[in-house]
């Protein structure tokens, strides 16, 4: 019927949403996993080049007839550091598109939730089927994935070029793991004595529901519970 035409393309954007997202979660997963070794290897450089900075040369007998050693071997360890960070910053590039495209993806959602807000009731948006969560718990699981990415704190920019005698790395090898997104970082599972209505969605759901209480129940959040069509 035409006054259920706005629920459907709610539903409808949904449909399409989620497969999207478990793609890019399993990207974001594997990207998260390339990234560890290489944080691992920037680690171990760092540490190599600090104590070559500590060595004097000078003072072993087997090193004083190669008096330019010690910056050959400076060099090598930076040029080594320099590819480390370049395939790092490739997989934060990566993560970083993983993010977009996942924020756009939720955003877009969202608008045509806005959309057709005011013609779709209360109570059929909080609805749940035997084969469906609702529409109101599936666009709180939307915005909490989305807000997931976007606090990873992935770096904005390029790795910054720290690997050098004087900088981070070379004084501080523990450094490097500063260079990655927050690994311990789960996806989130709020638990709230507020309705979640009231606080997560937007428009006429928002300003209607305040009355509702969710009695505390824990929210699920894993991308395999979103699976659902």
């Amino acid at each position: 019927m035409a006054q259920d035409q706005p629920l459907l393309a709610v539903q409808e954007a949904l449909r399409k949403c989620f497969p999207v997202v478990e793609e890019q979660q399993g990207l974001w997963q594997s990207t998260l996993r390339d990234c560890q070794p290489l944080l691992a290897s920037l680690g171990n450089l760092a540490e190599q080049l600090q104590a070559a900075q500590r060595l004097r040369f000078e003072d072993v007998p087997a090193l004083r007839a190669f008096p330019d050693l010690k910056e050959r071997l400076r060099r090598k360890q930076l040029a080594a550091g320099d590819t480390v960070l370049d395939k790092l910053g490739e997989r934060l590039a990566v993560l970083l598109k993983v993010r977009d495209t996942v924020s756009s993806h939720v955003e877009r959602v969202l608008q045509i939730y806005e959309q057709h807000a005011d013609t779709i009731s209360i109570d059929a948006v909080l609805q749940a089927s035997a084969v469906s969560p609702s529409v109101a718990d599936m666009l709180e699981w939307l915005q909490d994935i989305e807000r997931h990415y976007r606090n990873s704190k992935v770096p904005e920019e390029k790795v910054p070029p720290v690997f050098d005698p004087v900088g981070g790395l070379g004084q501080h090898p523990s450094f490097a793991q500063g260079l990655g997104p927050n690994f311990g970082r789960g996806t989130p599972r709020p638990c709230t004595e507020c309705p979640v209505e009231c606080l997560l969605l937007p428009g006429r759901v928002r300003k209607l529901c305040v009355h509702l209480q969710t009695k505390g129940m824990q929210l699920k959040t894993d991308i395999a519970a979103l699976c659902y069509f």
